[in-house]
């Protein structure tokens, strides 16, 4: 039997997350599902993963990849069926890792049944979703009844089919919001999880959870656009009530873990949130570190970086639990966003893996970034699938952008870097599937991939499963408290993790050339992603050296 999930084993725990559509095909048509991922268990026991994270599995049309569930009980057919499912979770298990399913709450796909039912404005759904009438300022002009915006772009109203009102869509106009007032809304949430978790999931990753509550008049935003909007809305008025109420009727009722996403939340918000004395969510998913921020010369800064960090575990420290996630299946690759992915890719993608697992805090690792896969050059709109970069290229030319500059903007921002196959081998298609597959291939697949990387022992594999393995055998990575050593220096981040007398001091040279270090560290050299220990004067570009003393 796995051990249970308790605080020790969340913060030794070390997150997987899987994209299906992405991860391997075993079916052979070109979509990745779950015999593709049972198949590959034994990579992720070997790699030493505790949790595996499932972007949805459950029945969708599948505009938005999964987080449009047109059905929240029944398993995606385009993945396999219940009995895969089911031996997904018993076979991880088995293996010492459970799996987290991905469950998007604030809203469902316009085909949900649900939502069918409540464009009926007699029926008793219409109450389950968010429908206004047209706001007129004057006789004949009509407007949506706020001024909230989509988070993929335009309005985040759209009209009902067989009635005069507008529902309200924070998403994709095919993701319809939930009305989290209802109660029957919340009780057949509750339903689903209790169905999932009764056949063997280890728990959910709760998407965008800090929006469900909203306060029911919907007024207007301060600053409508998705940034500042998310802000607005995250951690409404009932959002804490709705989540015990969660953990009460559901969660505290199995051994399970409860990740909420919280985009908009800052460290003061989500600690109250993560708090042991009233654990509303097990760990708390934050989106500071989505997109670098720019210094005047355009340039990633790395101050306010490394501030990102010291201002999360000084909110949430001990006292809660803090995540650290440097990738997902939203963001541009990480080696792409933070590193260098041209002539130190393996330095800058050894270097990040190094910060993600000496953090304090449960690290979440996203599929392909262990071999450090890169942004994709795509080379048209016609091999982008992602719903919010075709949002963002017809936004785009509507507004009288050529094509071309429609297009650099898609593909600047599009999910899709994060989306091409997982390279397994050099082989068609990168192993993994025997036909073409859903998403193009990133062309580097025969340099960048897990066959050329496994026993290497200077690759990002082996460096990310050394790394693994150093976090689990000393409880200063989890234990020991975080400090920031030079907080103010613009290219070197250099932190210790101390645990009473002992300190552990990782330094990562954040730059594509050699800097000078300013001291010279004590203590017995650990870990370092260079093929030598180098010398003590210098660290050269993306090196990362981890010393411990006493």
């Amino acid at each position: 039997m796995s051990p249970p999930y308790g605080p020790d084993a969340r913060r030794q725990g070390v997150v997987y997350q899987i994209y299906p559509k992405s991860f391997r095909d075993a079916s052979g048509d070109g979509v990745g599902d779950l015999r593709g991922i049972i198949q590959q268990l034994p990579y992720l026991q070997r790699l030493g993963v505790d949790m595996i994270w499932l972007s949805p599995i459950f029945a969708s049309p599948m505009i938005d990849n999964g987080y449009d569930v047109s059905d929240y009980k029944a398993t995606n057919p385009l993945f396999g069926d219940d009995a895969d499912a089911d031996e997904l979770f018993a076979e991880s298990k088995r293996r010492g890792m459970r799996v987290l399913l991905d469950v998007a709450l604030n809203h469902t796909s316009t085909a949900h049944p649900w939502f069918q039912a409540a464009l009926d404005p007699s029926s008793a759904y219409r109450d389950w979703y968010w429908f206004r009438p047209a706001q007129e300022d004057r006789p004949g002009t009509r407007r949506a009844p706020n001024n909230w915006l989509s988070i993929f772009g335009g309005p985040a109203w759209s009209p009902a089919p067989g009635s005069d009102d507008l529902y309200l869509h924070l998403f994709d106009r095919t993701q319809a919001d939930l009305n989290w007032e209802n109660p029957a809304v919340r009780a057949a949430i509750h339903d689903a999880m209790r169905h999932w978790l009764q056949r063997g999931a280890g728990g959910f990753r709760l998407d965008v959870v800090t929006v469900i509550s909203k306060h029911p008049d919907l007024p207007d935003a301060r600053d409508p656009r998705p940034g500042p909007l998310y802000r607005d809305l995250a951690g409404g008025p009932r959002l804490h009530e709705f989540l015990r109420e969660m953990r009460r009727e559901v969660f505290q009722h199995f051994d399970c873990v409860i990740v909420g996403e919280a985009p908009g939340v800052d460290p003061a918000r989500a600690r109250a949130l993560v708090d042991p004395a009233d654990p509303m969510l097990d760990l708390i998913y934050h989106f500071d570190l989505v997109e670098p921020r720019r210094d005047a010369a355009g340039d990633w800064d790395r101050l306010t970086f490394k501030r990102i960090f010291a201002a999360w575990d000084e909110g949430i420290g001990a006292r809660g639990w803090n995540t650290i996630v440097t990738g997902n299946h939203d963001l541009a690759r990480v080696v792409s966003r933070y590193g260098d992915d041209g002539a130190y890719w393996r330095e800058s993608a050894t270097a990040l893996l190094t910060l993600l697992f000496t953090q304090r805090g449960t690290p979440f690792l996203y599929q392909g970034d262990e071999i450090g896969m890169s942004n994709c050059p795509f080379a048209g709109m016609d091999e982008l699938d992602d719903v919010w970069a075709k949002t963002t290229y017809r936004l785009k030319r509507e507004a009288g952008a050529s094509e071309a500059e429609a297009f650099a903007a898609a593909r600047a921002m599009t999910r899709d870097h994060a989306r091409t196959p997982m390279q397994w081998d050099a082989g068609p298609n990168a192993g993994f599937s025997t036909t073409s597959p859903w998403l193009r291939v990133h062309p580097d697949a025969g340099r960048v991939n897990v066959a050329a990387q496994t026993a290497d022992p200077a690759s990002p594999l082996e460096t990310a499963r050394r790394l693994i393995a150093l976090r689990k055998s000393d409880p200063i990575w989890t234990e020991g408290a975080y400090a920031d050593l030079a907080p103010g220096d613009p290219d070197l981040f250099v932190y210790e993790r101390r645990l009473g007398a002992r300190v552990a001091r990782v330094e990562i040279n954040l730059r594509s050339r050699s800097i000078a270090r300013n001291a010279t560290p004590d203590g017995e050299t650990v870990f370092y992603n260079y093929a030598d220990a180098g010398d003590d004067g210098t660290l050269r570009p993306w090196e990362a050296r981890v010393r411990v003393t006493g």
